[in-house]
């Protein structure tokens, strides 16, 4: 059992991810209107799944990420470098909680790299975050209306 544990963090190791960098500014978010994502974010302890409404005006970004059922996770405002979590769900409501969620989606807005934190592009204009000091593995997919 030891050492199929071993072979499997092995070969994690060496699948291929792109760190995303300084060169790489531009907001994940189709910033022209109101978009939809439905949403997946995976913790090691965890799954929460929903749709991500996200808008950009007046130089900064809005969002909700809501699950299936109607029950609001959190709200977000980013302006520039700044991310706020607004009326976080009361599991989700703890200050460290709310700041790897506001780090996150500041890269996503366009904000600074920060190491650890891989963006990877996946077919039909979805991407997938993942914060590897989290252990954190966010997937955006655009829901079509």
């Amino acid at each position: 059992m030891k050492y199929l544990l071993l072979i499997s963090l092995c070969c994690a190791a060496c699948l291929p991810t792109r760190q995303v960098t300084e060169s790489i500014r531009q907001p994940a978010f189709d910033s022209r209107e109101t978009t939809r994502y439905q949403v997946t974010i995976q913790v090691r302890q965890a799954l929460i799944t929903g749709i991500m409404i996200v808008k950009h005006a007046r130089d900064e970004w809005r969002g909700s990420l809501i699950n299936e059922f109607g029950v609001k996770a959190f709200d977000f405002i980013v302006n520039g470098e700044r991310c706020r979590v607004l009326n976080a769900i009361s599991f989700l409501d703890r200050w460290y909680i709310r700041r790897v969620i506001a780090s996150d989606i500041t890269l996503l807005c366009g904000g600074r790299a920060r190491k650890g934190k891989y963006l990877e592009s996946l077919p039909g204009g979805g991407f997938l975050l993942k914060n590897e000091k989290h252990h954190i593995i966010y997937t955006f997919k655009p829901v079509n209306p």
